[in-house]
């Protein structure tokens, strides 16, 4: 019981580290629930009944979190602005973690939406078209606080027309990064037989 309750303090521990707030929340509620039966088996009762608490708050908060609906927006970016020049000196190390090789240089086929998440600029989409179909993803950025995959379905899967709608019938993008590799592959695109180290995504027009 005294290694159980080790476990539980340190996935309390890990879940106030998470910058999302649905995985602290999830992290949370675990270790609580595991220290509610901690508390019980070794006859803490405060320990119990406080953590119980703290598991119905989790529970209370992850309900809402699921069932509140959020607005989201695409918003054209202006590539020569002063605030998308801040985003990208703001968010450089995270960006670079997840995009070793990205350098951002406007050029005249450069596309460019910032993700809006209840108008909060919670992402930033840039591309560059190669021809009248297809358009190569050389940033597609969250920042941490909304890193939950919502962003991604919203424009990947939800609102896959706003491509369409353009012309495009494939996405492509070179990733370095494992985790955004798996990120891709949740929406939709598929490694390419033909180009080492590309991911592409097929927009089928209906």
């Amino acid at each position: 019981m005294e290694l159980f309750g080790y476990v539980a303090s340190a996935i309390i521990a890990t879940s106030v580290m998470m910058n999302s707030l649905l995985k602290l929340r999830w992290l949370n509620l675990v270790g609580a629930s595991m220290f509610v039966v901690y508390g019980f088996a070794i006859g803490a009762l405060p320990v119990a009944f406080l953590n119980s608490f703290t598991a119905l708050t989790n529970v209370f908060y992850l309900v809402r979190l699921s069932t509140r609906k959020e607005l989201f927006k695409i918003l054209k970016v202006n590539n020569n602005s002063n605030y998308l020049k801040h985003f990208l000196d703001f968010h450089k190390k995270e960006i670079s973690r997840f995009f070793p090789d990205f350098n951002f240089v406007v050029k005249e086929n450069t596309i460019g939406y910032y993700l809006l998440r209840d108008l909060i600029p919670a992402g930033l989409f840039l591309g560059e078209k190669i021809d009248n179909e297809s358009l190569i993803v050389f940033l597609d950025y969250v920042i941490p606080e909304y890193r939950d995959l919502k962003l991604g379905k919203f424009l990947y899967v939800d609102n896959v027309n706003y491509f369409k709608e353009q012309g495009y019938t494939k996405l492509y993008s070179y990733s370095r990064s494992p985790e955004h590799k798996k990120y891709l592959q949740k929406m939709g695109f598929v490694f390419s037989d033909t180009k080492k180290g590309c991911m592409i995504k097929y927009l089928y027009k209906a």
